[in-house]
């Protein structure tokens, strides 16, 4: 096939390509590269074209399968993607089961008062009032028991949070 007749037969078919990639990705800036990129591999092997019986279904044929392509590799980006955002998300979720053990693992270091205090403040949530009732404590001591128990967790994840 001769250069004239090879833009000949594109001149033809190019709106009728593009409409046919455009229906298949459904974006036009997609359907114009998948065109080109078609009308590309259609020059280089031009001499096959000669060969065949119905040039307007060799192109659209060509074209169909570059667009099914290029979707194929489009969903199996996006399917890399979401396996990333999964994993991603997982060993998130497996650093926070850590720092949680790690959590209870220095509350349980702390004297006996301060982890009574953060426990029943921090974590059931009581007032200092109720605390300082049941630990039969002063509320003022209550305060300072759960201000030193916080600042020494503070400072162990201060350090690990450093190291990581």
């Amino acid at each position: 096939m001769t250069s004239s007749d090879f833009e000949k037969l594109i001149i033809q078919q190019k709106d009728k390509l593009f409409r046919f990639a455009f229906s298949i990705l459904k974006d036009s800036n997609d359907a114009q590269d998948a065109v080109q990129e078609v009308v590309l591999k259609l020059w280089k092997n031009r001499r096959l074209l000669d060969n065949a019986k119905n040039l307007e279904s060799y192109c659209l044929n060509a074209i169909k399968n570059h667009c099914f392509d290029a979707l194929r590799k489009q969903k199996h980006h996006q399917n890399y993607l979401l396996t990333n955002i999964y994993e991603s998300a997982e060993e998130t979720r497996f650093d926070a089961i850590d720092l949680v053990e790690k959590l209870k693992q220095e509350l349980y270091q702390l004297p006996d008062q301060q982890r009574m205090a953060i426990e029943l403040k921090d974590f059931q949530g009581m007032e200092y009032e109720e605390v300082s009732k049941i630990m039969d404590q002063n509320t003022n001591t209550i305060r300072v028991h759960v201000s030193r128990g916080r600042k020494k967790l503070f400072e162990i994840f201060k350090e690990e949070l450093a190291n990581v």
